[in-house]
Parts: C-alpha cells; sequence; structure tokens
C-alpha cells in the first residue's frame, strides 16, 4: 500500500481473563508504527476485560464501553467529536461530576446510552450542578440503577431530546 499515507483505526477487544494483561504488554506490540495512538485497558467484576487502541488523532464519533476508568477528559480533548456514548461500569457508579464532564468534553454528543446498577454515592441536585446536554437526542436507561433516571429526567437539561428508552417499571417510580 505504497499509496496510504494515514491509517485511522480504533480496535475494542474484549479479553476473557484477562486479570494478568498490563497495559504495557499492549502497548509494546504497537511501538513500531510511526503513528501516535492512544490505549486504553480496563477490567471489569465478571473476569472480563476490553482494549481499546486507537490511533491519535482520534477522528472517531462513537465510544463503547466507557466506564469510569477510561480517559475520557484529558487536556488535548481527544475525543470531542465522539456524538455516540455508551457508558458501562460494574464497579463504580457514575457520578453527577462525571455527567458534568462529559456534557463539556463532548459537545457533539447526540446519543447516550447508561448501563450501571449501582447506587450513586454523591447525590446532589440542581442547584449545585448545572449540566445541559446541549445536542443529545436519544437517551437509553434501560439496565441502571433509578438514580441515573432520577438525575437525567428530572436535574440535567436536555433540550434537544427526542428519543428516551428507559424500563417502564423506573419511569413509573420517578
Amino acid at each position: 500500500m505504497p499509496r496510504l499515507r494515514q491509517f485511522n483505526y480504533h480496535i475494542r477487544s474484549i479479553l476473557k481473563n484477562a486479570s494478568h494483561i498490563t497495559i504495557d504488554q499492549i502497548r509494546q506490540s504497537f511501538r513500531k508504527q510511526q503513528q501516535p495512538f492512544g490505549c486504553v485497558l480496563d477490567h471489569f467484576n465478571n473476569n472480563y476485560g476490553q482494549c481499546q487502541i486507537y490511533s491519535l488523532p482520534f477522528i472517531g464519533t462513537r465510544l463503547d464501553f466507557v466506564s469510569n476508568r477510561f480517559p475520557l477528559f484529558d487536556i488535548n480533548k481527544t475525543f470531542s467529536n465522539v456524538t455516540i456514548l455508551l457508558l458501562f461500569d460494574d464497579i463504580k457508579p457514575f457520578e453527577s461530576v462525571f455527567f458534568e464532564r462529559v456534557a463539556q468534553t463532548l459537545p457533539r454528543l447526540r446519543t447516550l446510552e447508561i448501563i450501571n446498577q449501582l447506587e450513586q454515592q454523591e447525590k446532589t441536585t440542581v442547584k449545585k450542578i448545572s449540566i445541559d446536554f446541549a445536542h443529545l437526542a436519544v437517551l437509553i436507561l434501560y439496565d441502571i440503577h433509578m438514580d441515573y433516571a432520577q438525575q437525567f429526567l428530572c436535574q440535567i437539561h436536555l433540550p434537544s431530546l427526542i428519543e428516551l428508552a428507559i424500563n417502564q417499571d423506573i419511569l413509573l417510580t420517578i
């Protein structure tokens, strides 16, 4: 491929029995390439893990299975083009401050799905934190703790929301 000037990629791999794998092992296999890249290794409670490797600058518009440990918020605004985000964490709940940073860091976000059944520990009212997802059109809240529905439907400003997917029992409880 002599005419290929740049190769952009975003690879997400699911790893079984991943507790022994280190980020340095993964980075080592990519060090020979000339292009800058980012790498994230994450572990979950079920002995599975995931590795996401991506070229820099990141030009993708979708990120899946992003946990609290994912470096979503960096000074270079690496992920500012992301329009679709799936948040998943089975170790730690997503707190209000996390959502405030998501809203600020991902200004183009249009679709957000949250998977987290853990109760929030730092419940914050709208008076303390002002969160605005200006362009969010689709919100998916199926496999969640009720705290997330309460926060997104009662405390967060969603002026562009046109589609909500939520468990009926949670919606009726709010």
